[in-house]
């Protein structure tokens, strides 16, 4: 990364696309949302002052994806202290310890979500809809352009999706409302430290994610829920170093038999 792409300035962007679905949260949810969101951003600006400052590192703006994240589909009911914890979890098991954003494996917002779903399964999860896509789309093209998110990535995740809903008998048309599927595919399955980063490693992921993410929402709670879609990121990122390497070994041996 040289020049204006530097790893700061790529966090600064994601925190700027996350401006869209945070206006809409705030006007939508009111103080409990505000007060969701504060939770977690203070636990991840306290994990990131012991982790980064005390390694002389400076402070990134990734964390704020998580916070947001959890504001927005974390299980209904839950204390602020609840939400803290969720955060904590998912930003020093799947972040800070391999060392912040762009090395992790798996995405702290996922990781987070997850262990608040397993933790209250009984809670039900908040569903946004058509204004928090929307936003979420908007979102997304900011990073589009900015070639942060890959399109390879979301293209394949929303046809796979797409198809799994049909062949379920739900109407593909629901992934274009569903706020926690527009939300989750721009910021957590395409997120560029956790997701596959060679060209045809990208298309086998994103198809992965988003076939997984049909095929759990048709079996449980539908693609309006946000459990699909965490569960699925989740899953396709433990995989995604192993398609890197499956995509640039496929690639070696064609041009190995080209040149022979």
């Amino acid at each position: 990364m040289r020049g204006l792409w530097t790893h700061a300035t790529m966090g600064w962007i994601v925190a700027a696309a996350l401006l869209p679905p945070t206006a809409v949260m705030l006007v939508t949810g009111g103080a409990e949302a505000a007060l969701r969101l504060a939770a977690g951003l203070a636990a991840t600006l306290l994990w990131q002052f012991v982790f980064r400052l005390g390694a002389g590192v400076p402070l990134s703006p990734s964390g704020a994806v998580t916070a947001l994240a959890l504001a927005l589909f974390a299980p209904e009911g839950l204390a602020p202290w609840q939400i803290a914890l969720g955060a904590s979890f998912g930003l020093v098991l799947a972040d800070l310890v391999f060392g912040g954003w762009g090395r992790n494996v798996i995405s702290a917002p996922a990781t987070a979500l997850a262990f608040l779903f397993l933790s209250y399964p009984a809670l039900p999860a908040p569903a946004p809809q058509t204004a928090t896509a929307l936003a979420a789309l908007a979102s997304g093209l900011l990073l589009a352009l900015t070639g942060i998110l890959s399109w390879r990535v979301t293209a394949a995740a929303l046809a796979t999706a797409a198809l799994i809903l049909l062949v379920a008998g739900t109407a593909p048309q629901v992934l274009l409302a569903s706020g926690a599927f527009a939300f989750g595919l721009v910021f957590v399955v395409a997120d560029p430290s956790a997701a596959a980063c060679t060209p045809k490693g990208r298309w086998f992921y994103g198809a992965l994610a988003g076939g997984l993410a049909g095929l759990l929402a048709a079996l449980g709670p539908g693609i309006a829920a946000p459990q699909p879609i965490v569960f699925a990121a989740l899953l396709a990122q433990v995989f995604a170093p192993l398609i890197d390497h499956l995509a640039v070994s496929a690639s070696l041996s064609a041009r190995a038999r080209r040149l022979g």
